[in-house]
């Protein structure tokens, strides 16, 4: 076992020193939930560390602030190897785990080796606050195990675990696939671990392409197998799969990434080490190998890391007889590996450790160095450290502090009541936000404000119908259904009136009542101030908590929702179409099939017809990949008579067709037959497993022909694209901003959840020319309309400003996130790139001169450091004579710093001249 034989037990593994800049900031406090919001939203998950240094803070914990310097930027120093000291619950230092990362912020640590043991604990490490948490899982957990396989569903808010072996290496190995939710910490076990495909194994390869999970490689203990399956995860079943091409030899601990419809594997060992790379098609199963030049990898390497960005992929580590600290470079498009030279101070070199990438950088964990092993923690960055974008984070706090806070409840103007209004529970939330990322709910909404006037009218011509004793009519009492879609065979008149479900003929939306009549909580809706509408829909609060997170961040928390639940956003999605949210919502239910769900979604998706027809195919196909556990079950028999029909034709029908694939040949000494397929490889798709022709083709669910269903079609976000919408057409403005005397109309929802300056003005501050809707930018901020409306851009769309943010526009909002209190320096950290990457000898000094007159102190600093480091080239210009004394001054001083001891000033040579001296200078 050469997990055992690579890595010698010894002393307890350290944690490198700390070199971290300063993080950017503690959690601001907010009100405690109110109960309202509390009964709808997911129970938050507890963490014993700092208020969740595992997961995601519970939602309402507010945004971040933003401290006062940013993170300095040197490029000079990337790429560079960087020692995380963490605390917490740190794990013991282990060998041969998996690391899987989680929203590029969390770090999960499964399974390893002491030396003598295998374990079966699970870590998460908070990669901003840096500290570990020991998580004690429910469900089915996995044994312990290592050199076992992980891979993240990111759509799906999973962990995949698959394969690997216990302490005695080759005589305890396993081939159960397991999942981990990440939300609910919950195991589950995906496949039969009694069933022999694919073979018992550890130190294979496991990577996730669509809706299935692929696996090769890896070792018995004695062999290395090279069979390719591919576990669907819509079926819950194994596939192996027949390849072509040029099939690489087996191996255990390679590496294997995706990118596009490829599979990259490098390196392994099996009869010999090997350093080659191979590419695996996953449209055709075809292998190709790569020739690759540059570092010579001959003597070839295994159980190492590697990691791909860019169309690069980064090799670190690892074992070629003896084990490496450095780090390797493939340029798939030339095929050339070099030798990254990097900064700071490379790990220990080690090999049975685990790496994952996130964004920019690679981290790595634990590993073993021949001596002893470790539970380090390393992260290579490839480029500069960059803020994080948090358009949506911000979007989501604010929809969050909506539900909380009064003052943040003034700028709403919607409140979308739960259960038709009869509950107190719902949401308050912008309709400018609703117009432009659900246009339904937006025009729903506003024909209940139509509605809501049109009924105070009649309340005020005629008053004496006002009095609370006299009895309401009927009509203007219960809430008013409108007009149903497709009941008399006619096309819908508004979208907002498509009924909800086929069984209820409920409509998702309800027009309001008059107030203080019936149709929903008259308490809640007397509170409510005068420009928010009121507006019933036929939706659980659960649901409608989930369709609206969506609405303002594009960020989805399935892992609490059951399949009903699911399968209920699914609709709500389709009827107000939210094509995104659709298709997460039908992925993640393809993906979370199971026994226990298949036969409820089925009768529901059949009654619902075309709108819920992909849920619909996706238990067909899970119910006949299954069939015999499925129809075994009690809930089949009240499937509709016609549907069971028509699933045992289709049954019947692939079970012929699989029958006329078979390849029988006889049995040695008898008159059997068998399929023609060598012994002890797995059979292929749509290979029959039954022994004889006389068997029933139905013996068991493998005995069925595989057929992957359709790839889910995810559509791109289109937060950032709604936003910018708004803004460049100006869509109904309810504020103004005066800069420079040029009106600017913006959005007073995007102001306060992107700004703690214009969130102070328009909420708390009491001024009345906000309260007014206007607000006037002093021309002391030294800001121009041109570069407030860049602001904005950033303000709105996040990234998107990248597209136009010039060096001129660039210099006046360097020090805006400080300024008007952004979350975070992402928008600094861009304005200084534009700003630096415009700097010349030829435009320095007049950046330099502006900056100092607009007092932009981080631009002047850039600038000032450049013109020292290109001194000799600079003071040719011109504009060095119309300086003014000062700045040529503080010139002088940094030239001075810059100098050693008893050296000759650059400009004693003649730079400075004294028949030449700048004309300001004296």
């Amino acid at each position: 076992a050469a997990e055992s034989r690579s890595a010698m037990d010894g002393g307890r593994g350290g944690t490198a020193k700390l070199r971290l800049p300063t993080p950017w900031g503690s959690a601001r406090a907010v009100p405690t939930p109110s109960p309202t919001w509390a009964a709808m939203a997911d129970p938050p998950l507890t963490c014993a560390v700092a208020a969740g240094g595992c997961a995601p803070p519970p939602a309402g914990a507010g945004r971040p602030e933003c401290p006062a310097q940013a993170l300095e930027m040197d490029s000079d120093k990337y790429p560079c190897w960087e020692a995380l000291e963490c605390g917490g619950d740190v794990p013991q230092s282990r060998s041969g785990h998996t690391c899987a990362l989680h929203k590029n912020r969390y770090l999960y640590i499964f399974g390893g080796f002491d030396g003598s043991n295998c374990f079966d604990d699970l870590y998460v490490l908070d990669l901003e606050s840096k500290l570990w948490r020991r998580i004690e899982a429910s469900g089915d957990r996995p044994s312990g195990r290592a050199s076992h396989s992980a891979v993240t569903d990111e759509l799906a808010g999973v962990m995949y675990i698959f394969g690997g072996s216990g302490s005695h290496f080759g005589y305890t190995n396993k081939h159960d696939l397991c999942e981990f939710c990440f939300e609910t910490e919950t195991w589950r076990l995906l496949s039969n671990p009694l069933e022999d495909t694919p073979s018992k194994r550890y130190g294979q390869s496991m990577v996730a392409y669509k809706e299935s999970l692929y696996v090769w490689g890896g070792t018995h203990g004695t062999n290395y197998p090279t069979d390719m399956h591919r576990f669907d995860l819509c079926s819950k079943q194994w596939d192996y799969l027949e390849t072509t091409g040029d099939l690489p030899c087996g191996r255990y601990r390679h590496q294997a990434m995706v990118k596009d419809d490829l599979m990259y594997i490098v390196g392994g060992s099996g009869i010999n080490r090997y350093g080659d790379v191979f590419t695996f098609h996953f449209g055709t199963n075809v292998w190709r190998k790569l020739i690759c030049t540059g570092t010579d990898l001959s003597d070839g390497r295994y159980a190492h890391s590697a990691v791909l960005r860019d169309g690069y992929m980064y090799l670190y580590g690892g074992n070629d007889g003896i084990r490496h600290d450095d780090l390797q470079q493939l340029d798939l498009e030339t095929r050339v590996w070099s030798r990254v030279t990097v900064h700071g101070h490379c790990p220990p070199g080690r090999d049975f450790h685990a790496a994952v990438l996130r964004r920019n950088s690679m981290v790595i964990f634990g590993g073993s160095n021949g001596m002893h092993r470790h539970n380090d923690v390393f992260e290579f960055h490839m480029a500069p450290k960059t803020p994080a974008c948090m358009l949506q984070t911000d979007l989501e706090a604010l929809l969050d502090q909506a539900q909380t806070d009064e003052a943040t409840q003034m700028s709403c103007d919607v409140f979308l009541a739960a259960d038709s209004g009869e509950s107190s529970q719902g949401i308050y939330c912008h309709s400018h936000l609703l117009r432009v990322r659900c246009p339904v709910l937006y025009e729903a909404a506003q024909e209940c404000r139509r509605c809501e006037r049109s009924l105070s009218d009649q309340g005020d011509e005629q008053p004496e119908q006002a009095d609370a004793e006299a009895p309401a009519k009927p009509e203007e009492s219960a809430p008013i259904a409108p007009p149903m879609c497709g009941g008399d065979g006619g096309e819908c008149s508004s979208p907002a009136a498509c009924r909800f479900g086929g069984g209820g003929g409920r409509p998702v939306v309800l027009s309001p009542s008059p107030p203080g009549g019936g149709g929903g909580c008259s308490a809640l809706r007397s509170s409510l101030h005068s420009g928010c509408a009121w507006v019933a829909l036929d939706i659980p609060p659960c649901i409608l908590s989930h369709l609206c997170r969506y609405l303002y961040a594009e960020t989805t928390k399935f892992g609490r929702l059951s399949a009903e639940q699911l399968y209920r956003l699914f609709l709500v999605a389709q009827y107000l179409e939210v094509p995104r949210l659709a298709a997460l919502c039908e992925r993640q239910i393809k993906v979370r099939l199971g026994l226990t769900s298949v036969l409820p979604l089925l009768r529901a998706s059949a009654r619902d017809g075309d709108v819920a027809k992909p849920v619909q195919d996706a238990c067909k196909h899970f119910f006949l990949a299954n069939y015999n556990q499925c129809t075994d079950l009690r809930e089949c028999e009240a499937l509709d008579p016609r549907l069971l029909c028509e699933l045992m034709r289709l049954h019947n029908s692939r079970a012929a067709a699989a029958s006329g694939q078979c390849r029988w040949q006889p049995r040695n000494g008898g008159g059997g037959a068998t399929l023609g397929q060598p012994p002890g490889v797995p059979l292929p798709i749509g290979a029959h497993a039954s022994t004889a022709p006389s068997e029933p083709l139905d013996a068991g669910p493998r005995s069925l022909p595989s057929r992957v269903l359709a790839e889910v079609e995810i559509p791109s976000p289109t937060l950032a694209a709604d936003l910018r919408r708004l803004l460049e057409e100006a869509i109904d403005p309810d504020f103004r901003v005066v800069v420079q005397d040029e009106v600017i109309p913006v959005h007073k929802f995007v102001l306060v959840a992107r700004s703690r300056y214009f969130a102070s003005c328009i909420l708390t501050s009491g001024m009345v020319e906000a309260q007014a809707g206007r607000l006037v930018i002093p021309d002391s901020s030294a800001m121009t309309a041109e570069a407030f409306r860049a602001f904005l851009r950033f303000l709105y769309a996040g990234d998107d400003i990248l597209n136009t943010l010039a060096p001129h526009t660039a210099m006046y909002l360097v020090d805006a996130s400080s300024f008007y209190g952004l979350t975070n320096h992402r928008l600094k950290d861009f304005c200084e790139r534009c700003v630096r990457n415009a700097f010349n000898e030829a435009h320095v000094l007049q950046l330099f001169d502006a900056s100092s007159r607009l007092s932009a102190e981080t631009v002047r600093k850039m600038a000032l450091d450049f013109i020292i480091a290109n001194f000799h080239t600079v003071c040719q210009q011109p504009a060095l004579e119309s300086l003014d004394k000062p700045l040529l001054i503080e010139i002088i001083k940094g030239l001075a710093e810059k100098l050693p001891p008893g050296s000759t000033p650059p400009f004693a040579g003649g730079c400075f001249r004294s028949a030449e001296l700048p004309r300001n200078a004296s």
